[in-house]
């Protein structure tokens, strides 16, 4: 007769290797990517592009439109090619200039990417500085939040001073 907790801990096992095999379909494929080490590979991102600042950087088509299809939107080099060519990050594991490879590597979503390194039909081009400062906000929204809670006091205390002078 076996006992009666034995397949209790079969199941739990299993449980466990289908957790590990769901955690890893999330966003951070990389399970050596963690919060410090994508920071660091970020901020090494804005700084590659911060060192030509005013280097036009060409947008890419964003994923929902078929992305990596579709090619890039204009002849400049892209933001992924920039840190395609940076020897640092190729060693550190950045397979390939690939949508999904990059995303892989820096721990992004796709809409993440998307604000990083996608246009539209209207905006095809980019100064290198505003896409160094939309990866700096990606790797760490808190600066961004703070201009946008700001911002909304401001327009309630407008609001509040119009409506008390009535």
């Amino acid at each position: 007769m076996t006992h009666i907790w034995s397949s209790d801990a079969r199941l739990k096992r299993r449980l466990r290797v289908l957790v590990d095999r769901a955690r890893a379909d999330q966003p951070l494929a990389d399970p050596q990517v963690g919060k410090e080490g994508r920071h660091m590979r970020l901020d090494r991102w804005a700084a590659l592009l911060n060192r030509d600042s005013h280097q036009i950087i060409g947008l890419l088509s964003p994923s929902w439109a078929g992305g990596d299809k579709r090619g890039p939107l204009s002849p400049s080099p892209s933001a992924i090619d920039v840190a395609w060519e940076d020897p640092i990050l190729r060693v550190m594991g950045l397979k390939s200039r690939a949508r999904d490879d990059v995303k892989a590597f820096f721990g992004l979503s796709d809409a993440e990417l998307d604000r990083i390194v996608a246009g539209s039909w209207r905006i095809r081009l980019r100064p290198a500085w505003q896409v160094a400062a939309r990866i700096r906000n990606v790797g760490d929204p808190r600066a961004e939040r703070l201009v946008l809670a700001g911002v909304t006091a401001i327009i309630l205390i407008f609001v509040a001073a119009v409506q008390w002078l009535r």
